[in-house]
């Protein structure tokens, strides 16, 4: 990608992207699921946000020590290195876009338009050096590369963090994005870092804190396993601490809000403790084990809770409302505005008040992987095939190019103006916003 064509105006990209794909009827692209050989399986499945499991928190910094990581950003201002889109294997809707690989292995967290993902040292992928051709921050092994890179594809700063951990993505009391990065003392505690996440510029920070944060957002523990706290993305500073909620418990941080119990009831709170919002917990709620199941979408402000390891509730969290009952995952179509949930067998079409639109029984408990441009992704992972629902409709399509071999590119991450994180094994890519002005020209 030149630096040329990074210059020219914004191009009406998304219309050209769903022109593409309403020109294939789903009977034109066949029914049924897709092979996934090769693809992570599963337990690696990606659901509404960085993390779709609960238990998957970020890896604790090592209590034995080791090299100082304190995570300033480099900026970098260039285009990622471009991936010729005829070597993957993409939904033909993405064909028509400029595909780059920022050199992730892990999945990217999302926020306006900026994704922000990492991959540990030593990977086989492309590291920030090959993007900069800048030397490694410390010389020391064990850590990973972040970077930052907007949706048209420029990477905007890379930094670095201890090895397996990734930063949080939130807001501050301005509602300006915010990056909150890991790092670690040479004695092996904990820090963190807040940063703007277009430019990388340091907000606050580095801070010690008692242990990584434990999520969903900035949801920290607390010191020798004690009450815990929630972050304020802007300053670094306590928002809301457990302690002082009165037998309450702290569920999550969301984008500068933190979620709570109380009694019977679930409370938003902003900086300052200012109560935006009250939803009394419908009957046979467990108030003392319920919690947040995976991450929280940073589009649509839902989530799923639960008090166990069965079905729950969807939540709008910038409204208030309870959406729907019987939900254990759900993914979000920006295009169509469709809200698709998951229970068992059963897949669900919602619309923006939560009504049913449509309803699909699948052979298996399907697993939820993504949503955008009027597709929803989803895994078997007994049978280990991808199934593709129509958002509008329920009906099962298959957007790939049938005459094509190989591991599908699956989608994992939509942006709102249809940018998506696609991954192949353990290699993510950037399908950007940017379109391809020699898409007509191919052979």
């Amino acid at each position: 990608m030149t630096a040329a064509r990074r210059g020219r105006p914004p191009r009406p990209v998304r219309p050209a992207r769903r022109d593409l794909l309403r020109l294939l009827p789903a009977g034109a692209l066949g029914l049924g699921a897709l092979g996934l050989a090769g693809c992570v399986g599963a337990r690696d499945a990606p659901g509404t946000g960085p993390s779709a499991d609960p238990s998957a928190s970020p890896a604790a910094p090592s209590a034995a020590g080791g090299p100082a990581i304190e995570p300033t950003p480099t900026p970098l201002g260039e285009q990622a290195p471009a991936v010729d889109p005829d070597t993957l294997r993409l939904p033909l809707e993405m064909l028509v876009m400029i595909v780059v690989e920022p050199g992730w292995t892990a999945r990217p967290a999302q926020l306006d338009g900026i994704f922000l993902g990492g991959a540990d040292d030593g990977g086989d992928t492309a590291s920030a050096d090959d993007v900069d051709g800048a030397d490694d921050a410390t010389g020391a092994g064990g850590a990973r590369r972040l970077t930052a890179v907007d949706q048209d594809g420029t990477a905007l700063w890379t930094a670095q963090a201890p090895s397996g951990q990734d930063a949080v993505l939130s807001r501050d009391s301005g509602a300006r994005a915010v990056a909150v990065l890991p790092g670690r003392t040479a004695a092996g505690e904990a820090t963190l870092t807040g940063v703007r996440l277009r430019t990388g510029e340091v907000l606050w920070g580095p801070v010690v804190v008692p242990g990584a944060p434990v999520g969903p957002g900035l949801l920290l523990p607390g010191p020798d396993g004690g009450d815990r706290a929630v972050l304020d993305a802007g300053t670094g500073e306590t928002l809301l601490a457990e302690d002082a909620l009165d037998g309450g418990r702290l569920l999550a941080e969301h984008l500068g809000t933190a979620l709570h119990t109380d009694g019977g009831d679930l409370v938003a709170r902003t900086a300052g403790a200012e109560e935006l919002w009250r939803l009394p917990l419908p009957d046979g709620i467990d108030r003392e084990s319920v919690q947040v199941r995976g991450a929280i979408d940073t589009l649509t402000h839902h989530a799923v809770l639960v008090d166990g390891a069965g079905e729950g509730l969807l939540v709008d969290l910038l409204r208030g409302r309870l959406l729907a009952e019987h939900v254990t995952a759900t993914v979000h179509d920006p295009a169509l505005g469709t809200t698709v949930v998951a229970a068992g067998r059963t897949v669900r079409g919602l619309d923006a008040e939560g009504a049913e639109i449509w309803r699909h029984r699948d052979p298996e408990a399907l697993v939820l992987l993504s949503a955008g441009e009027r597709l929803a992704y989803a895994q078997r992972p007994q049978e280990g095939t991808l199934v593709v629902l129509d958002t509008a409709r329920g009906q099962m399509v298959n957007p790939y190019d049938v005459d094509l071999e190989g591991p599908l590119a699956v989608p994992e991450l939509f942006s709102a103006e249809a940018a998506t994180s696609v991954y192949v094994e353990e290699t993510r890519y950037l399908v950007t916003t940017t379109l391809d002005e020699a898409y007509g020209l191919r052979d």
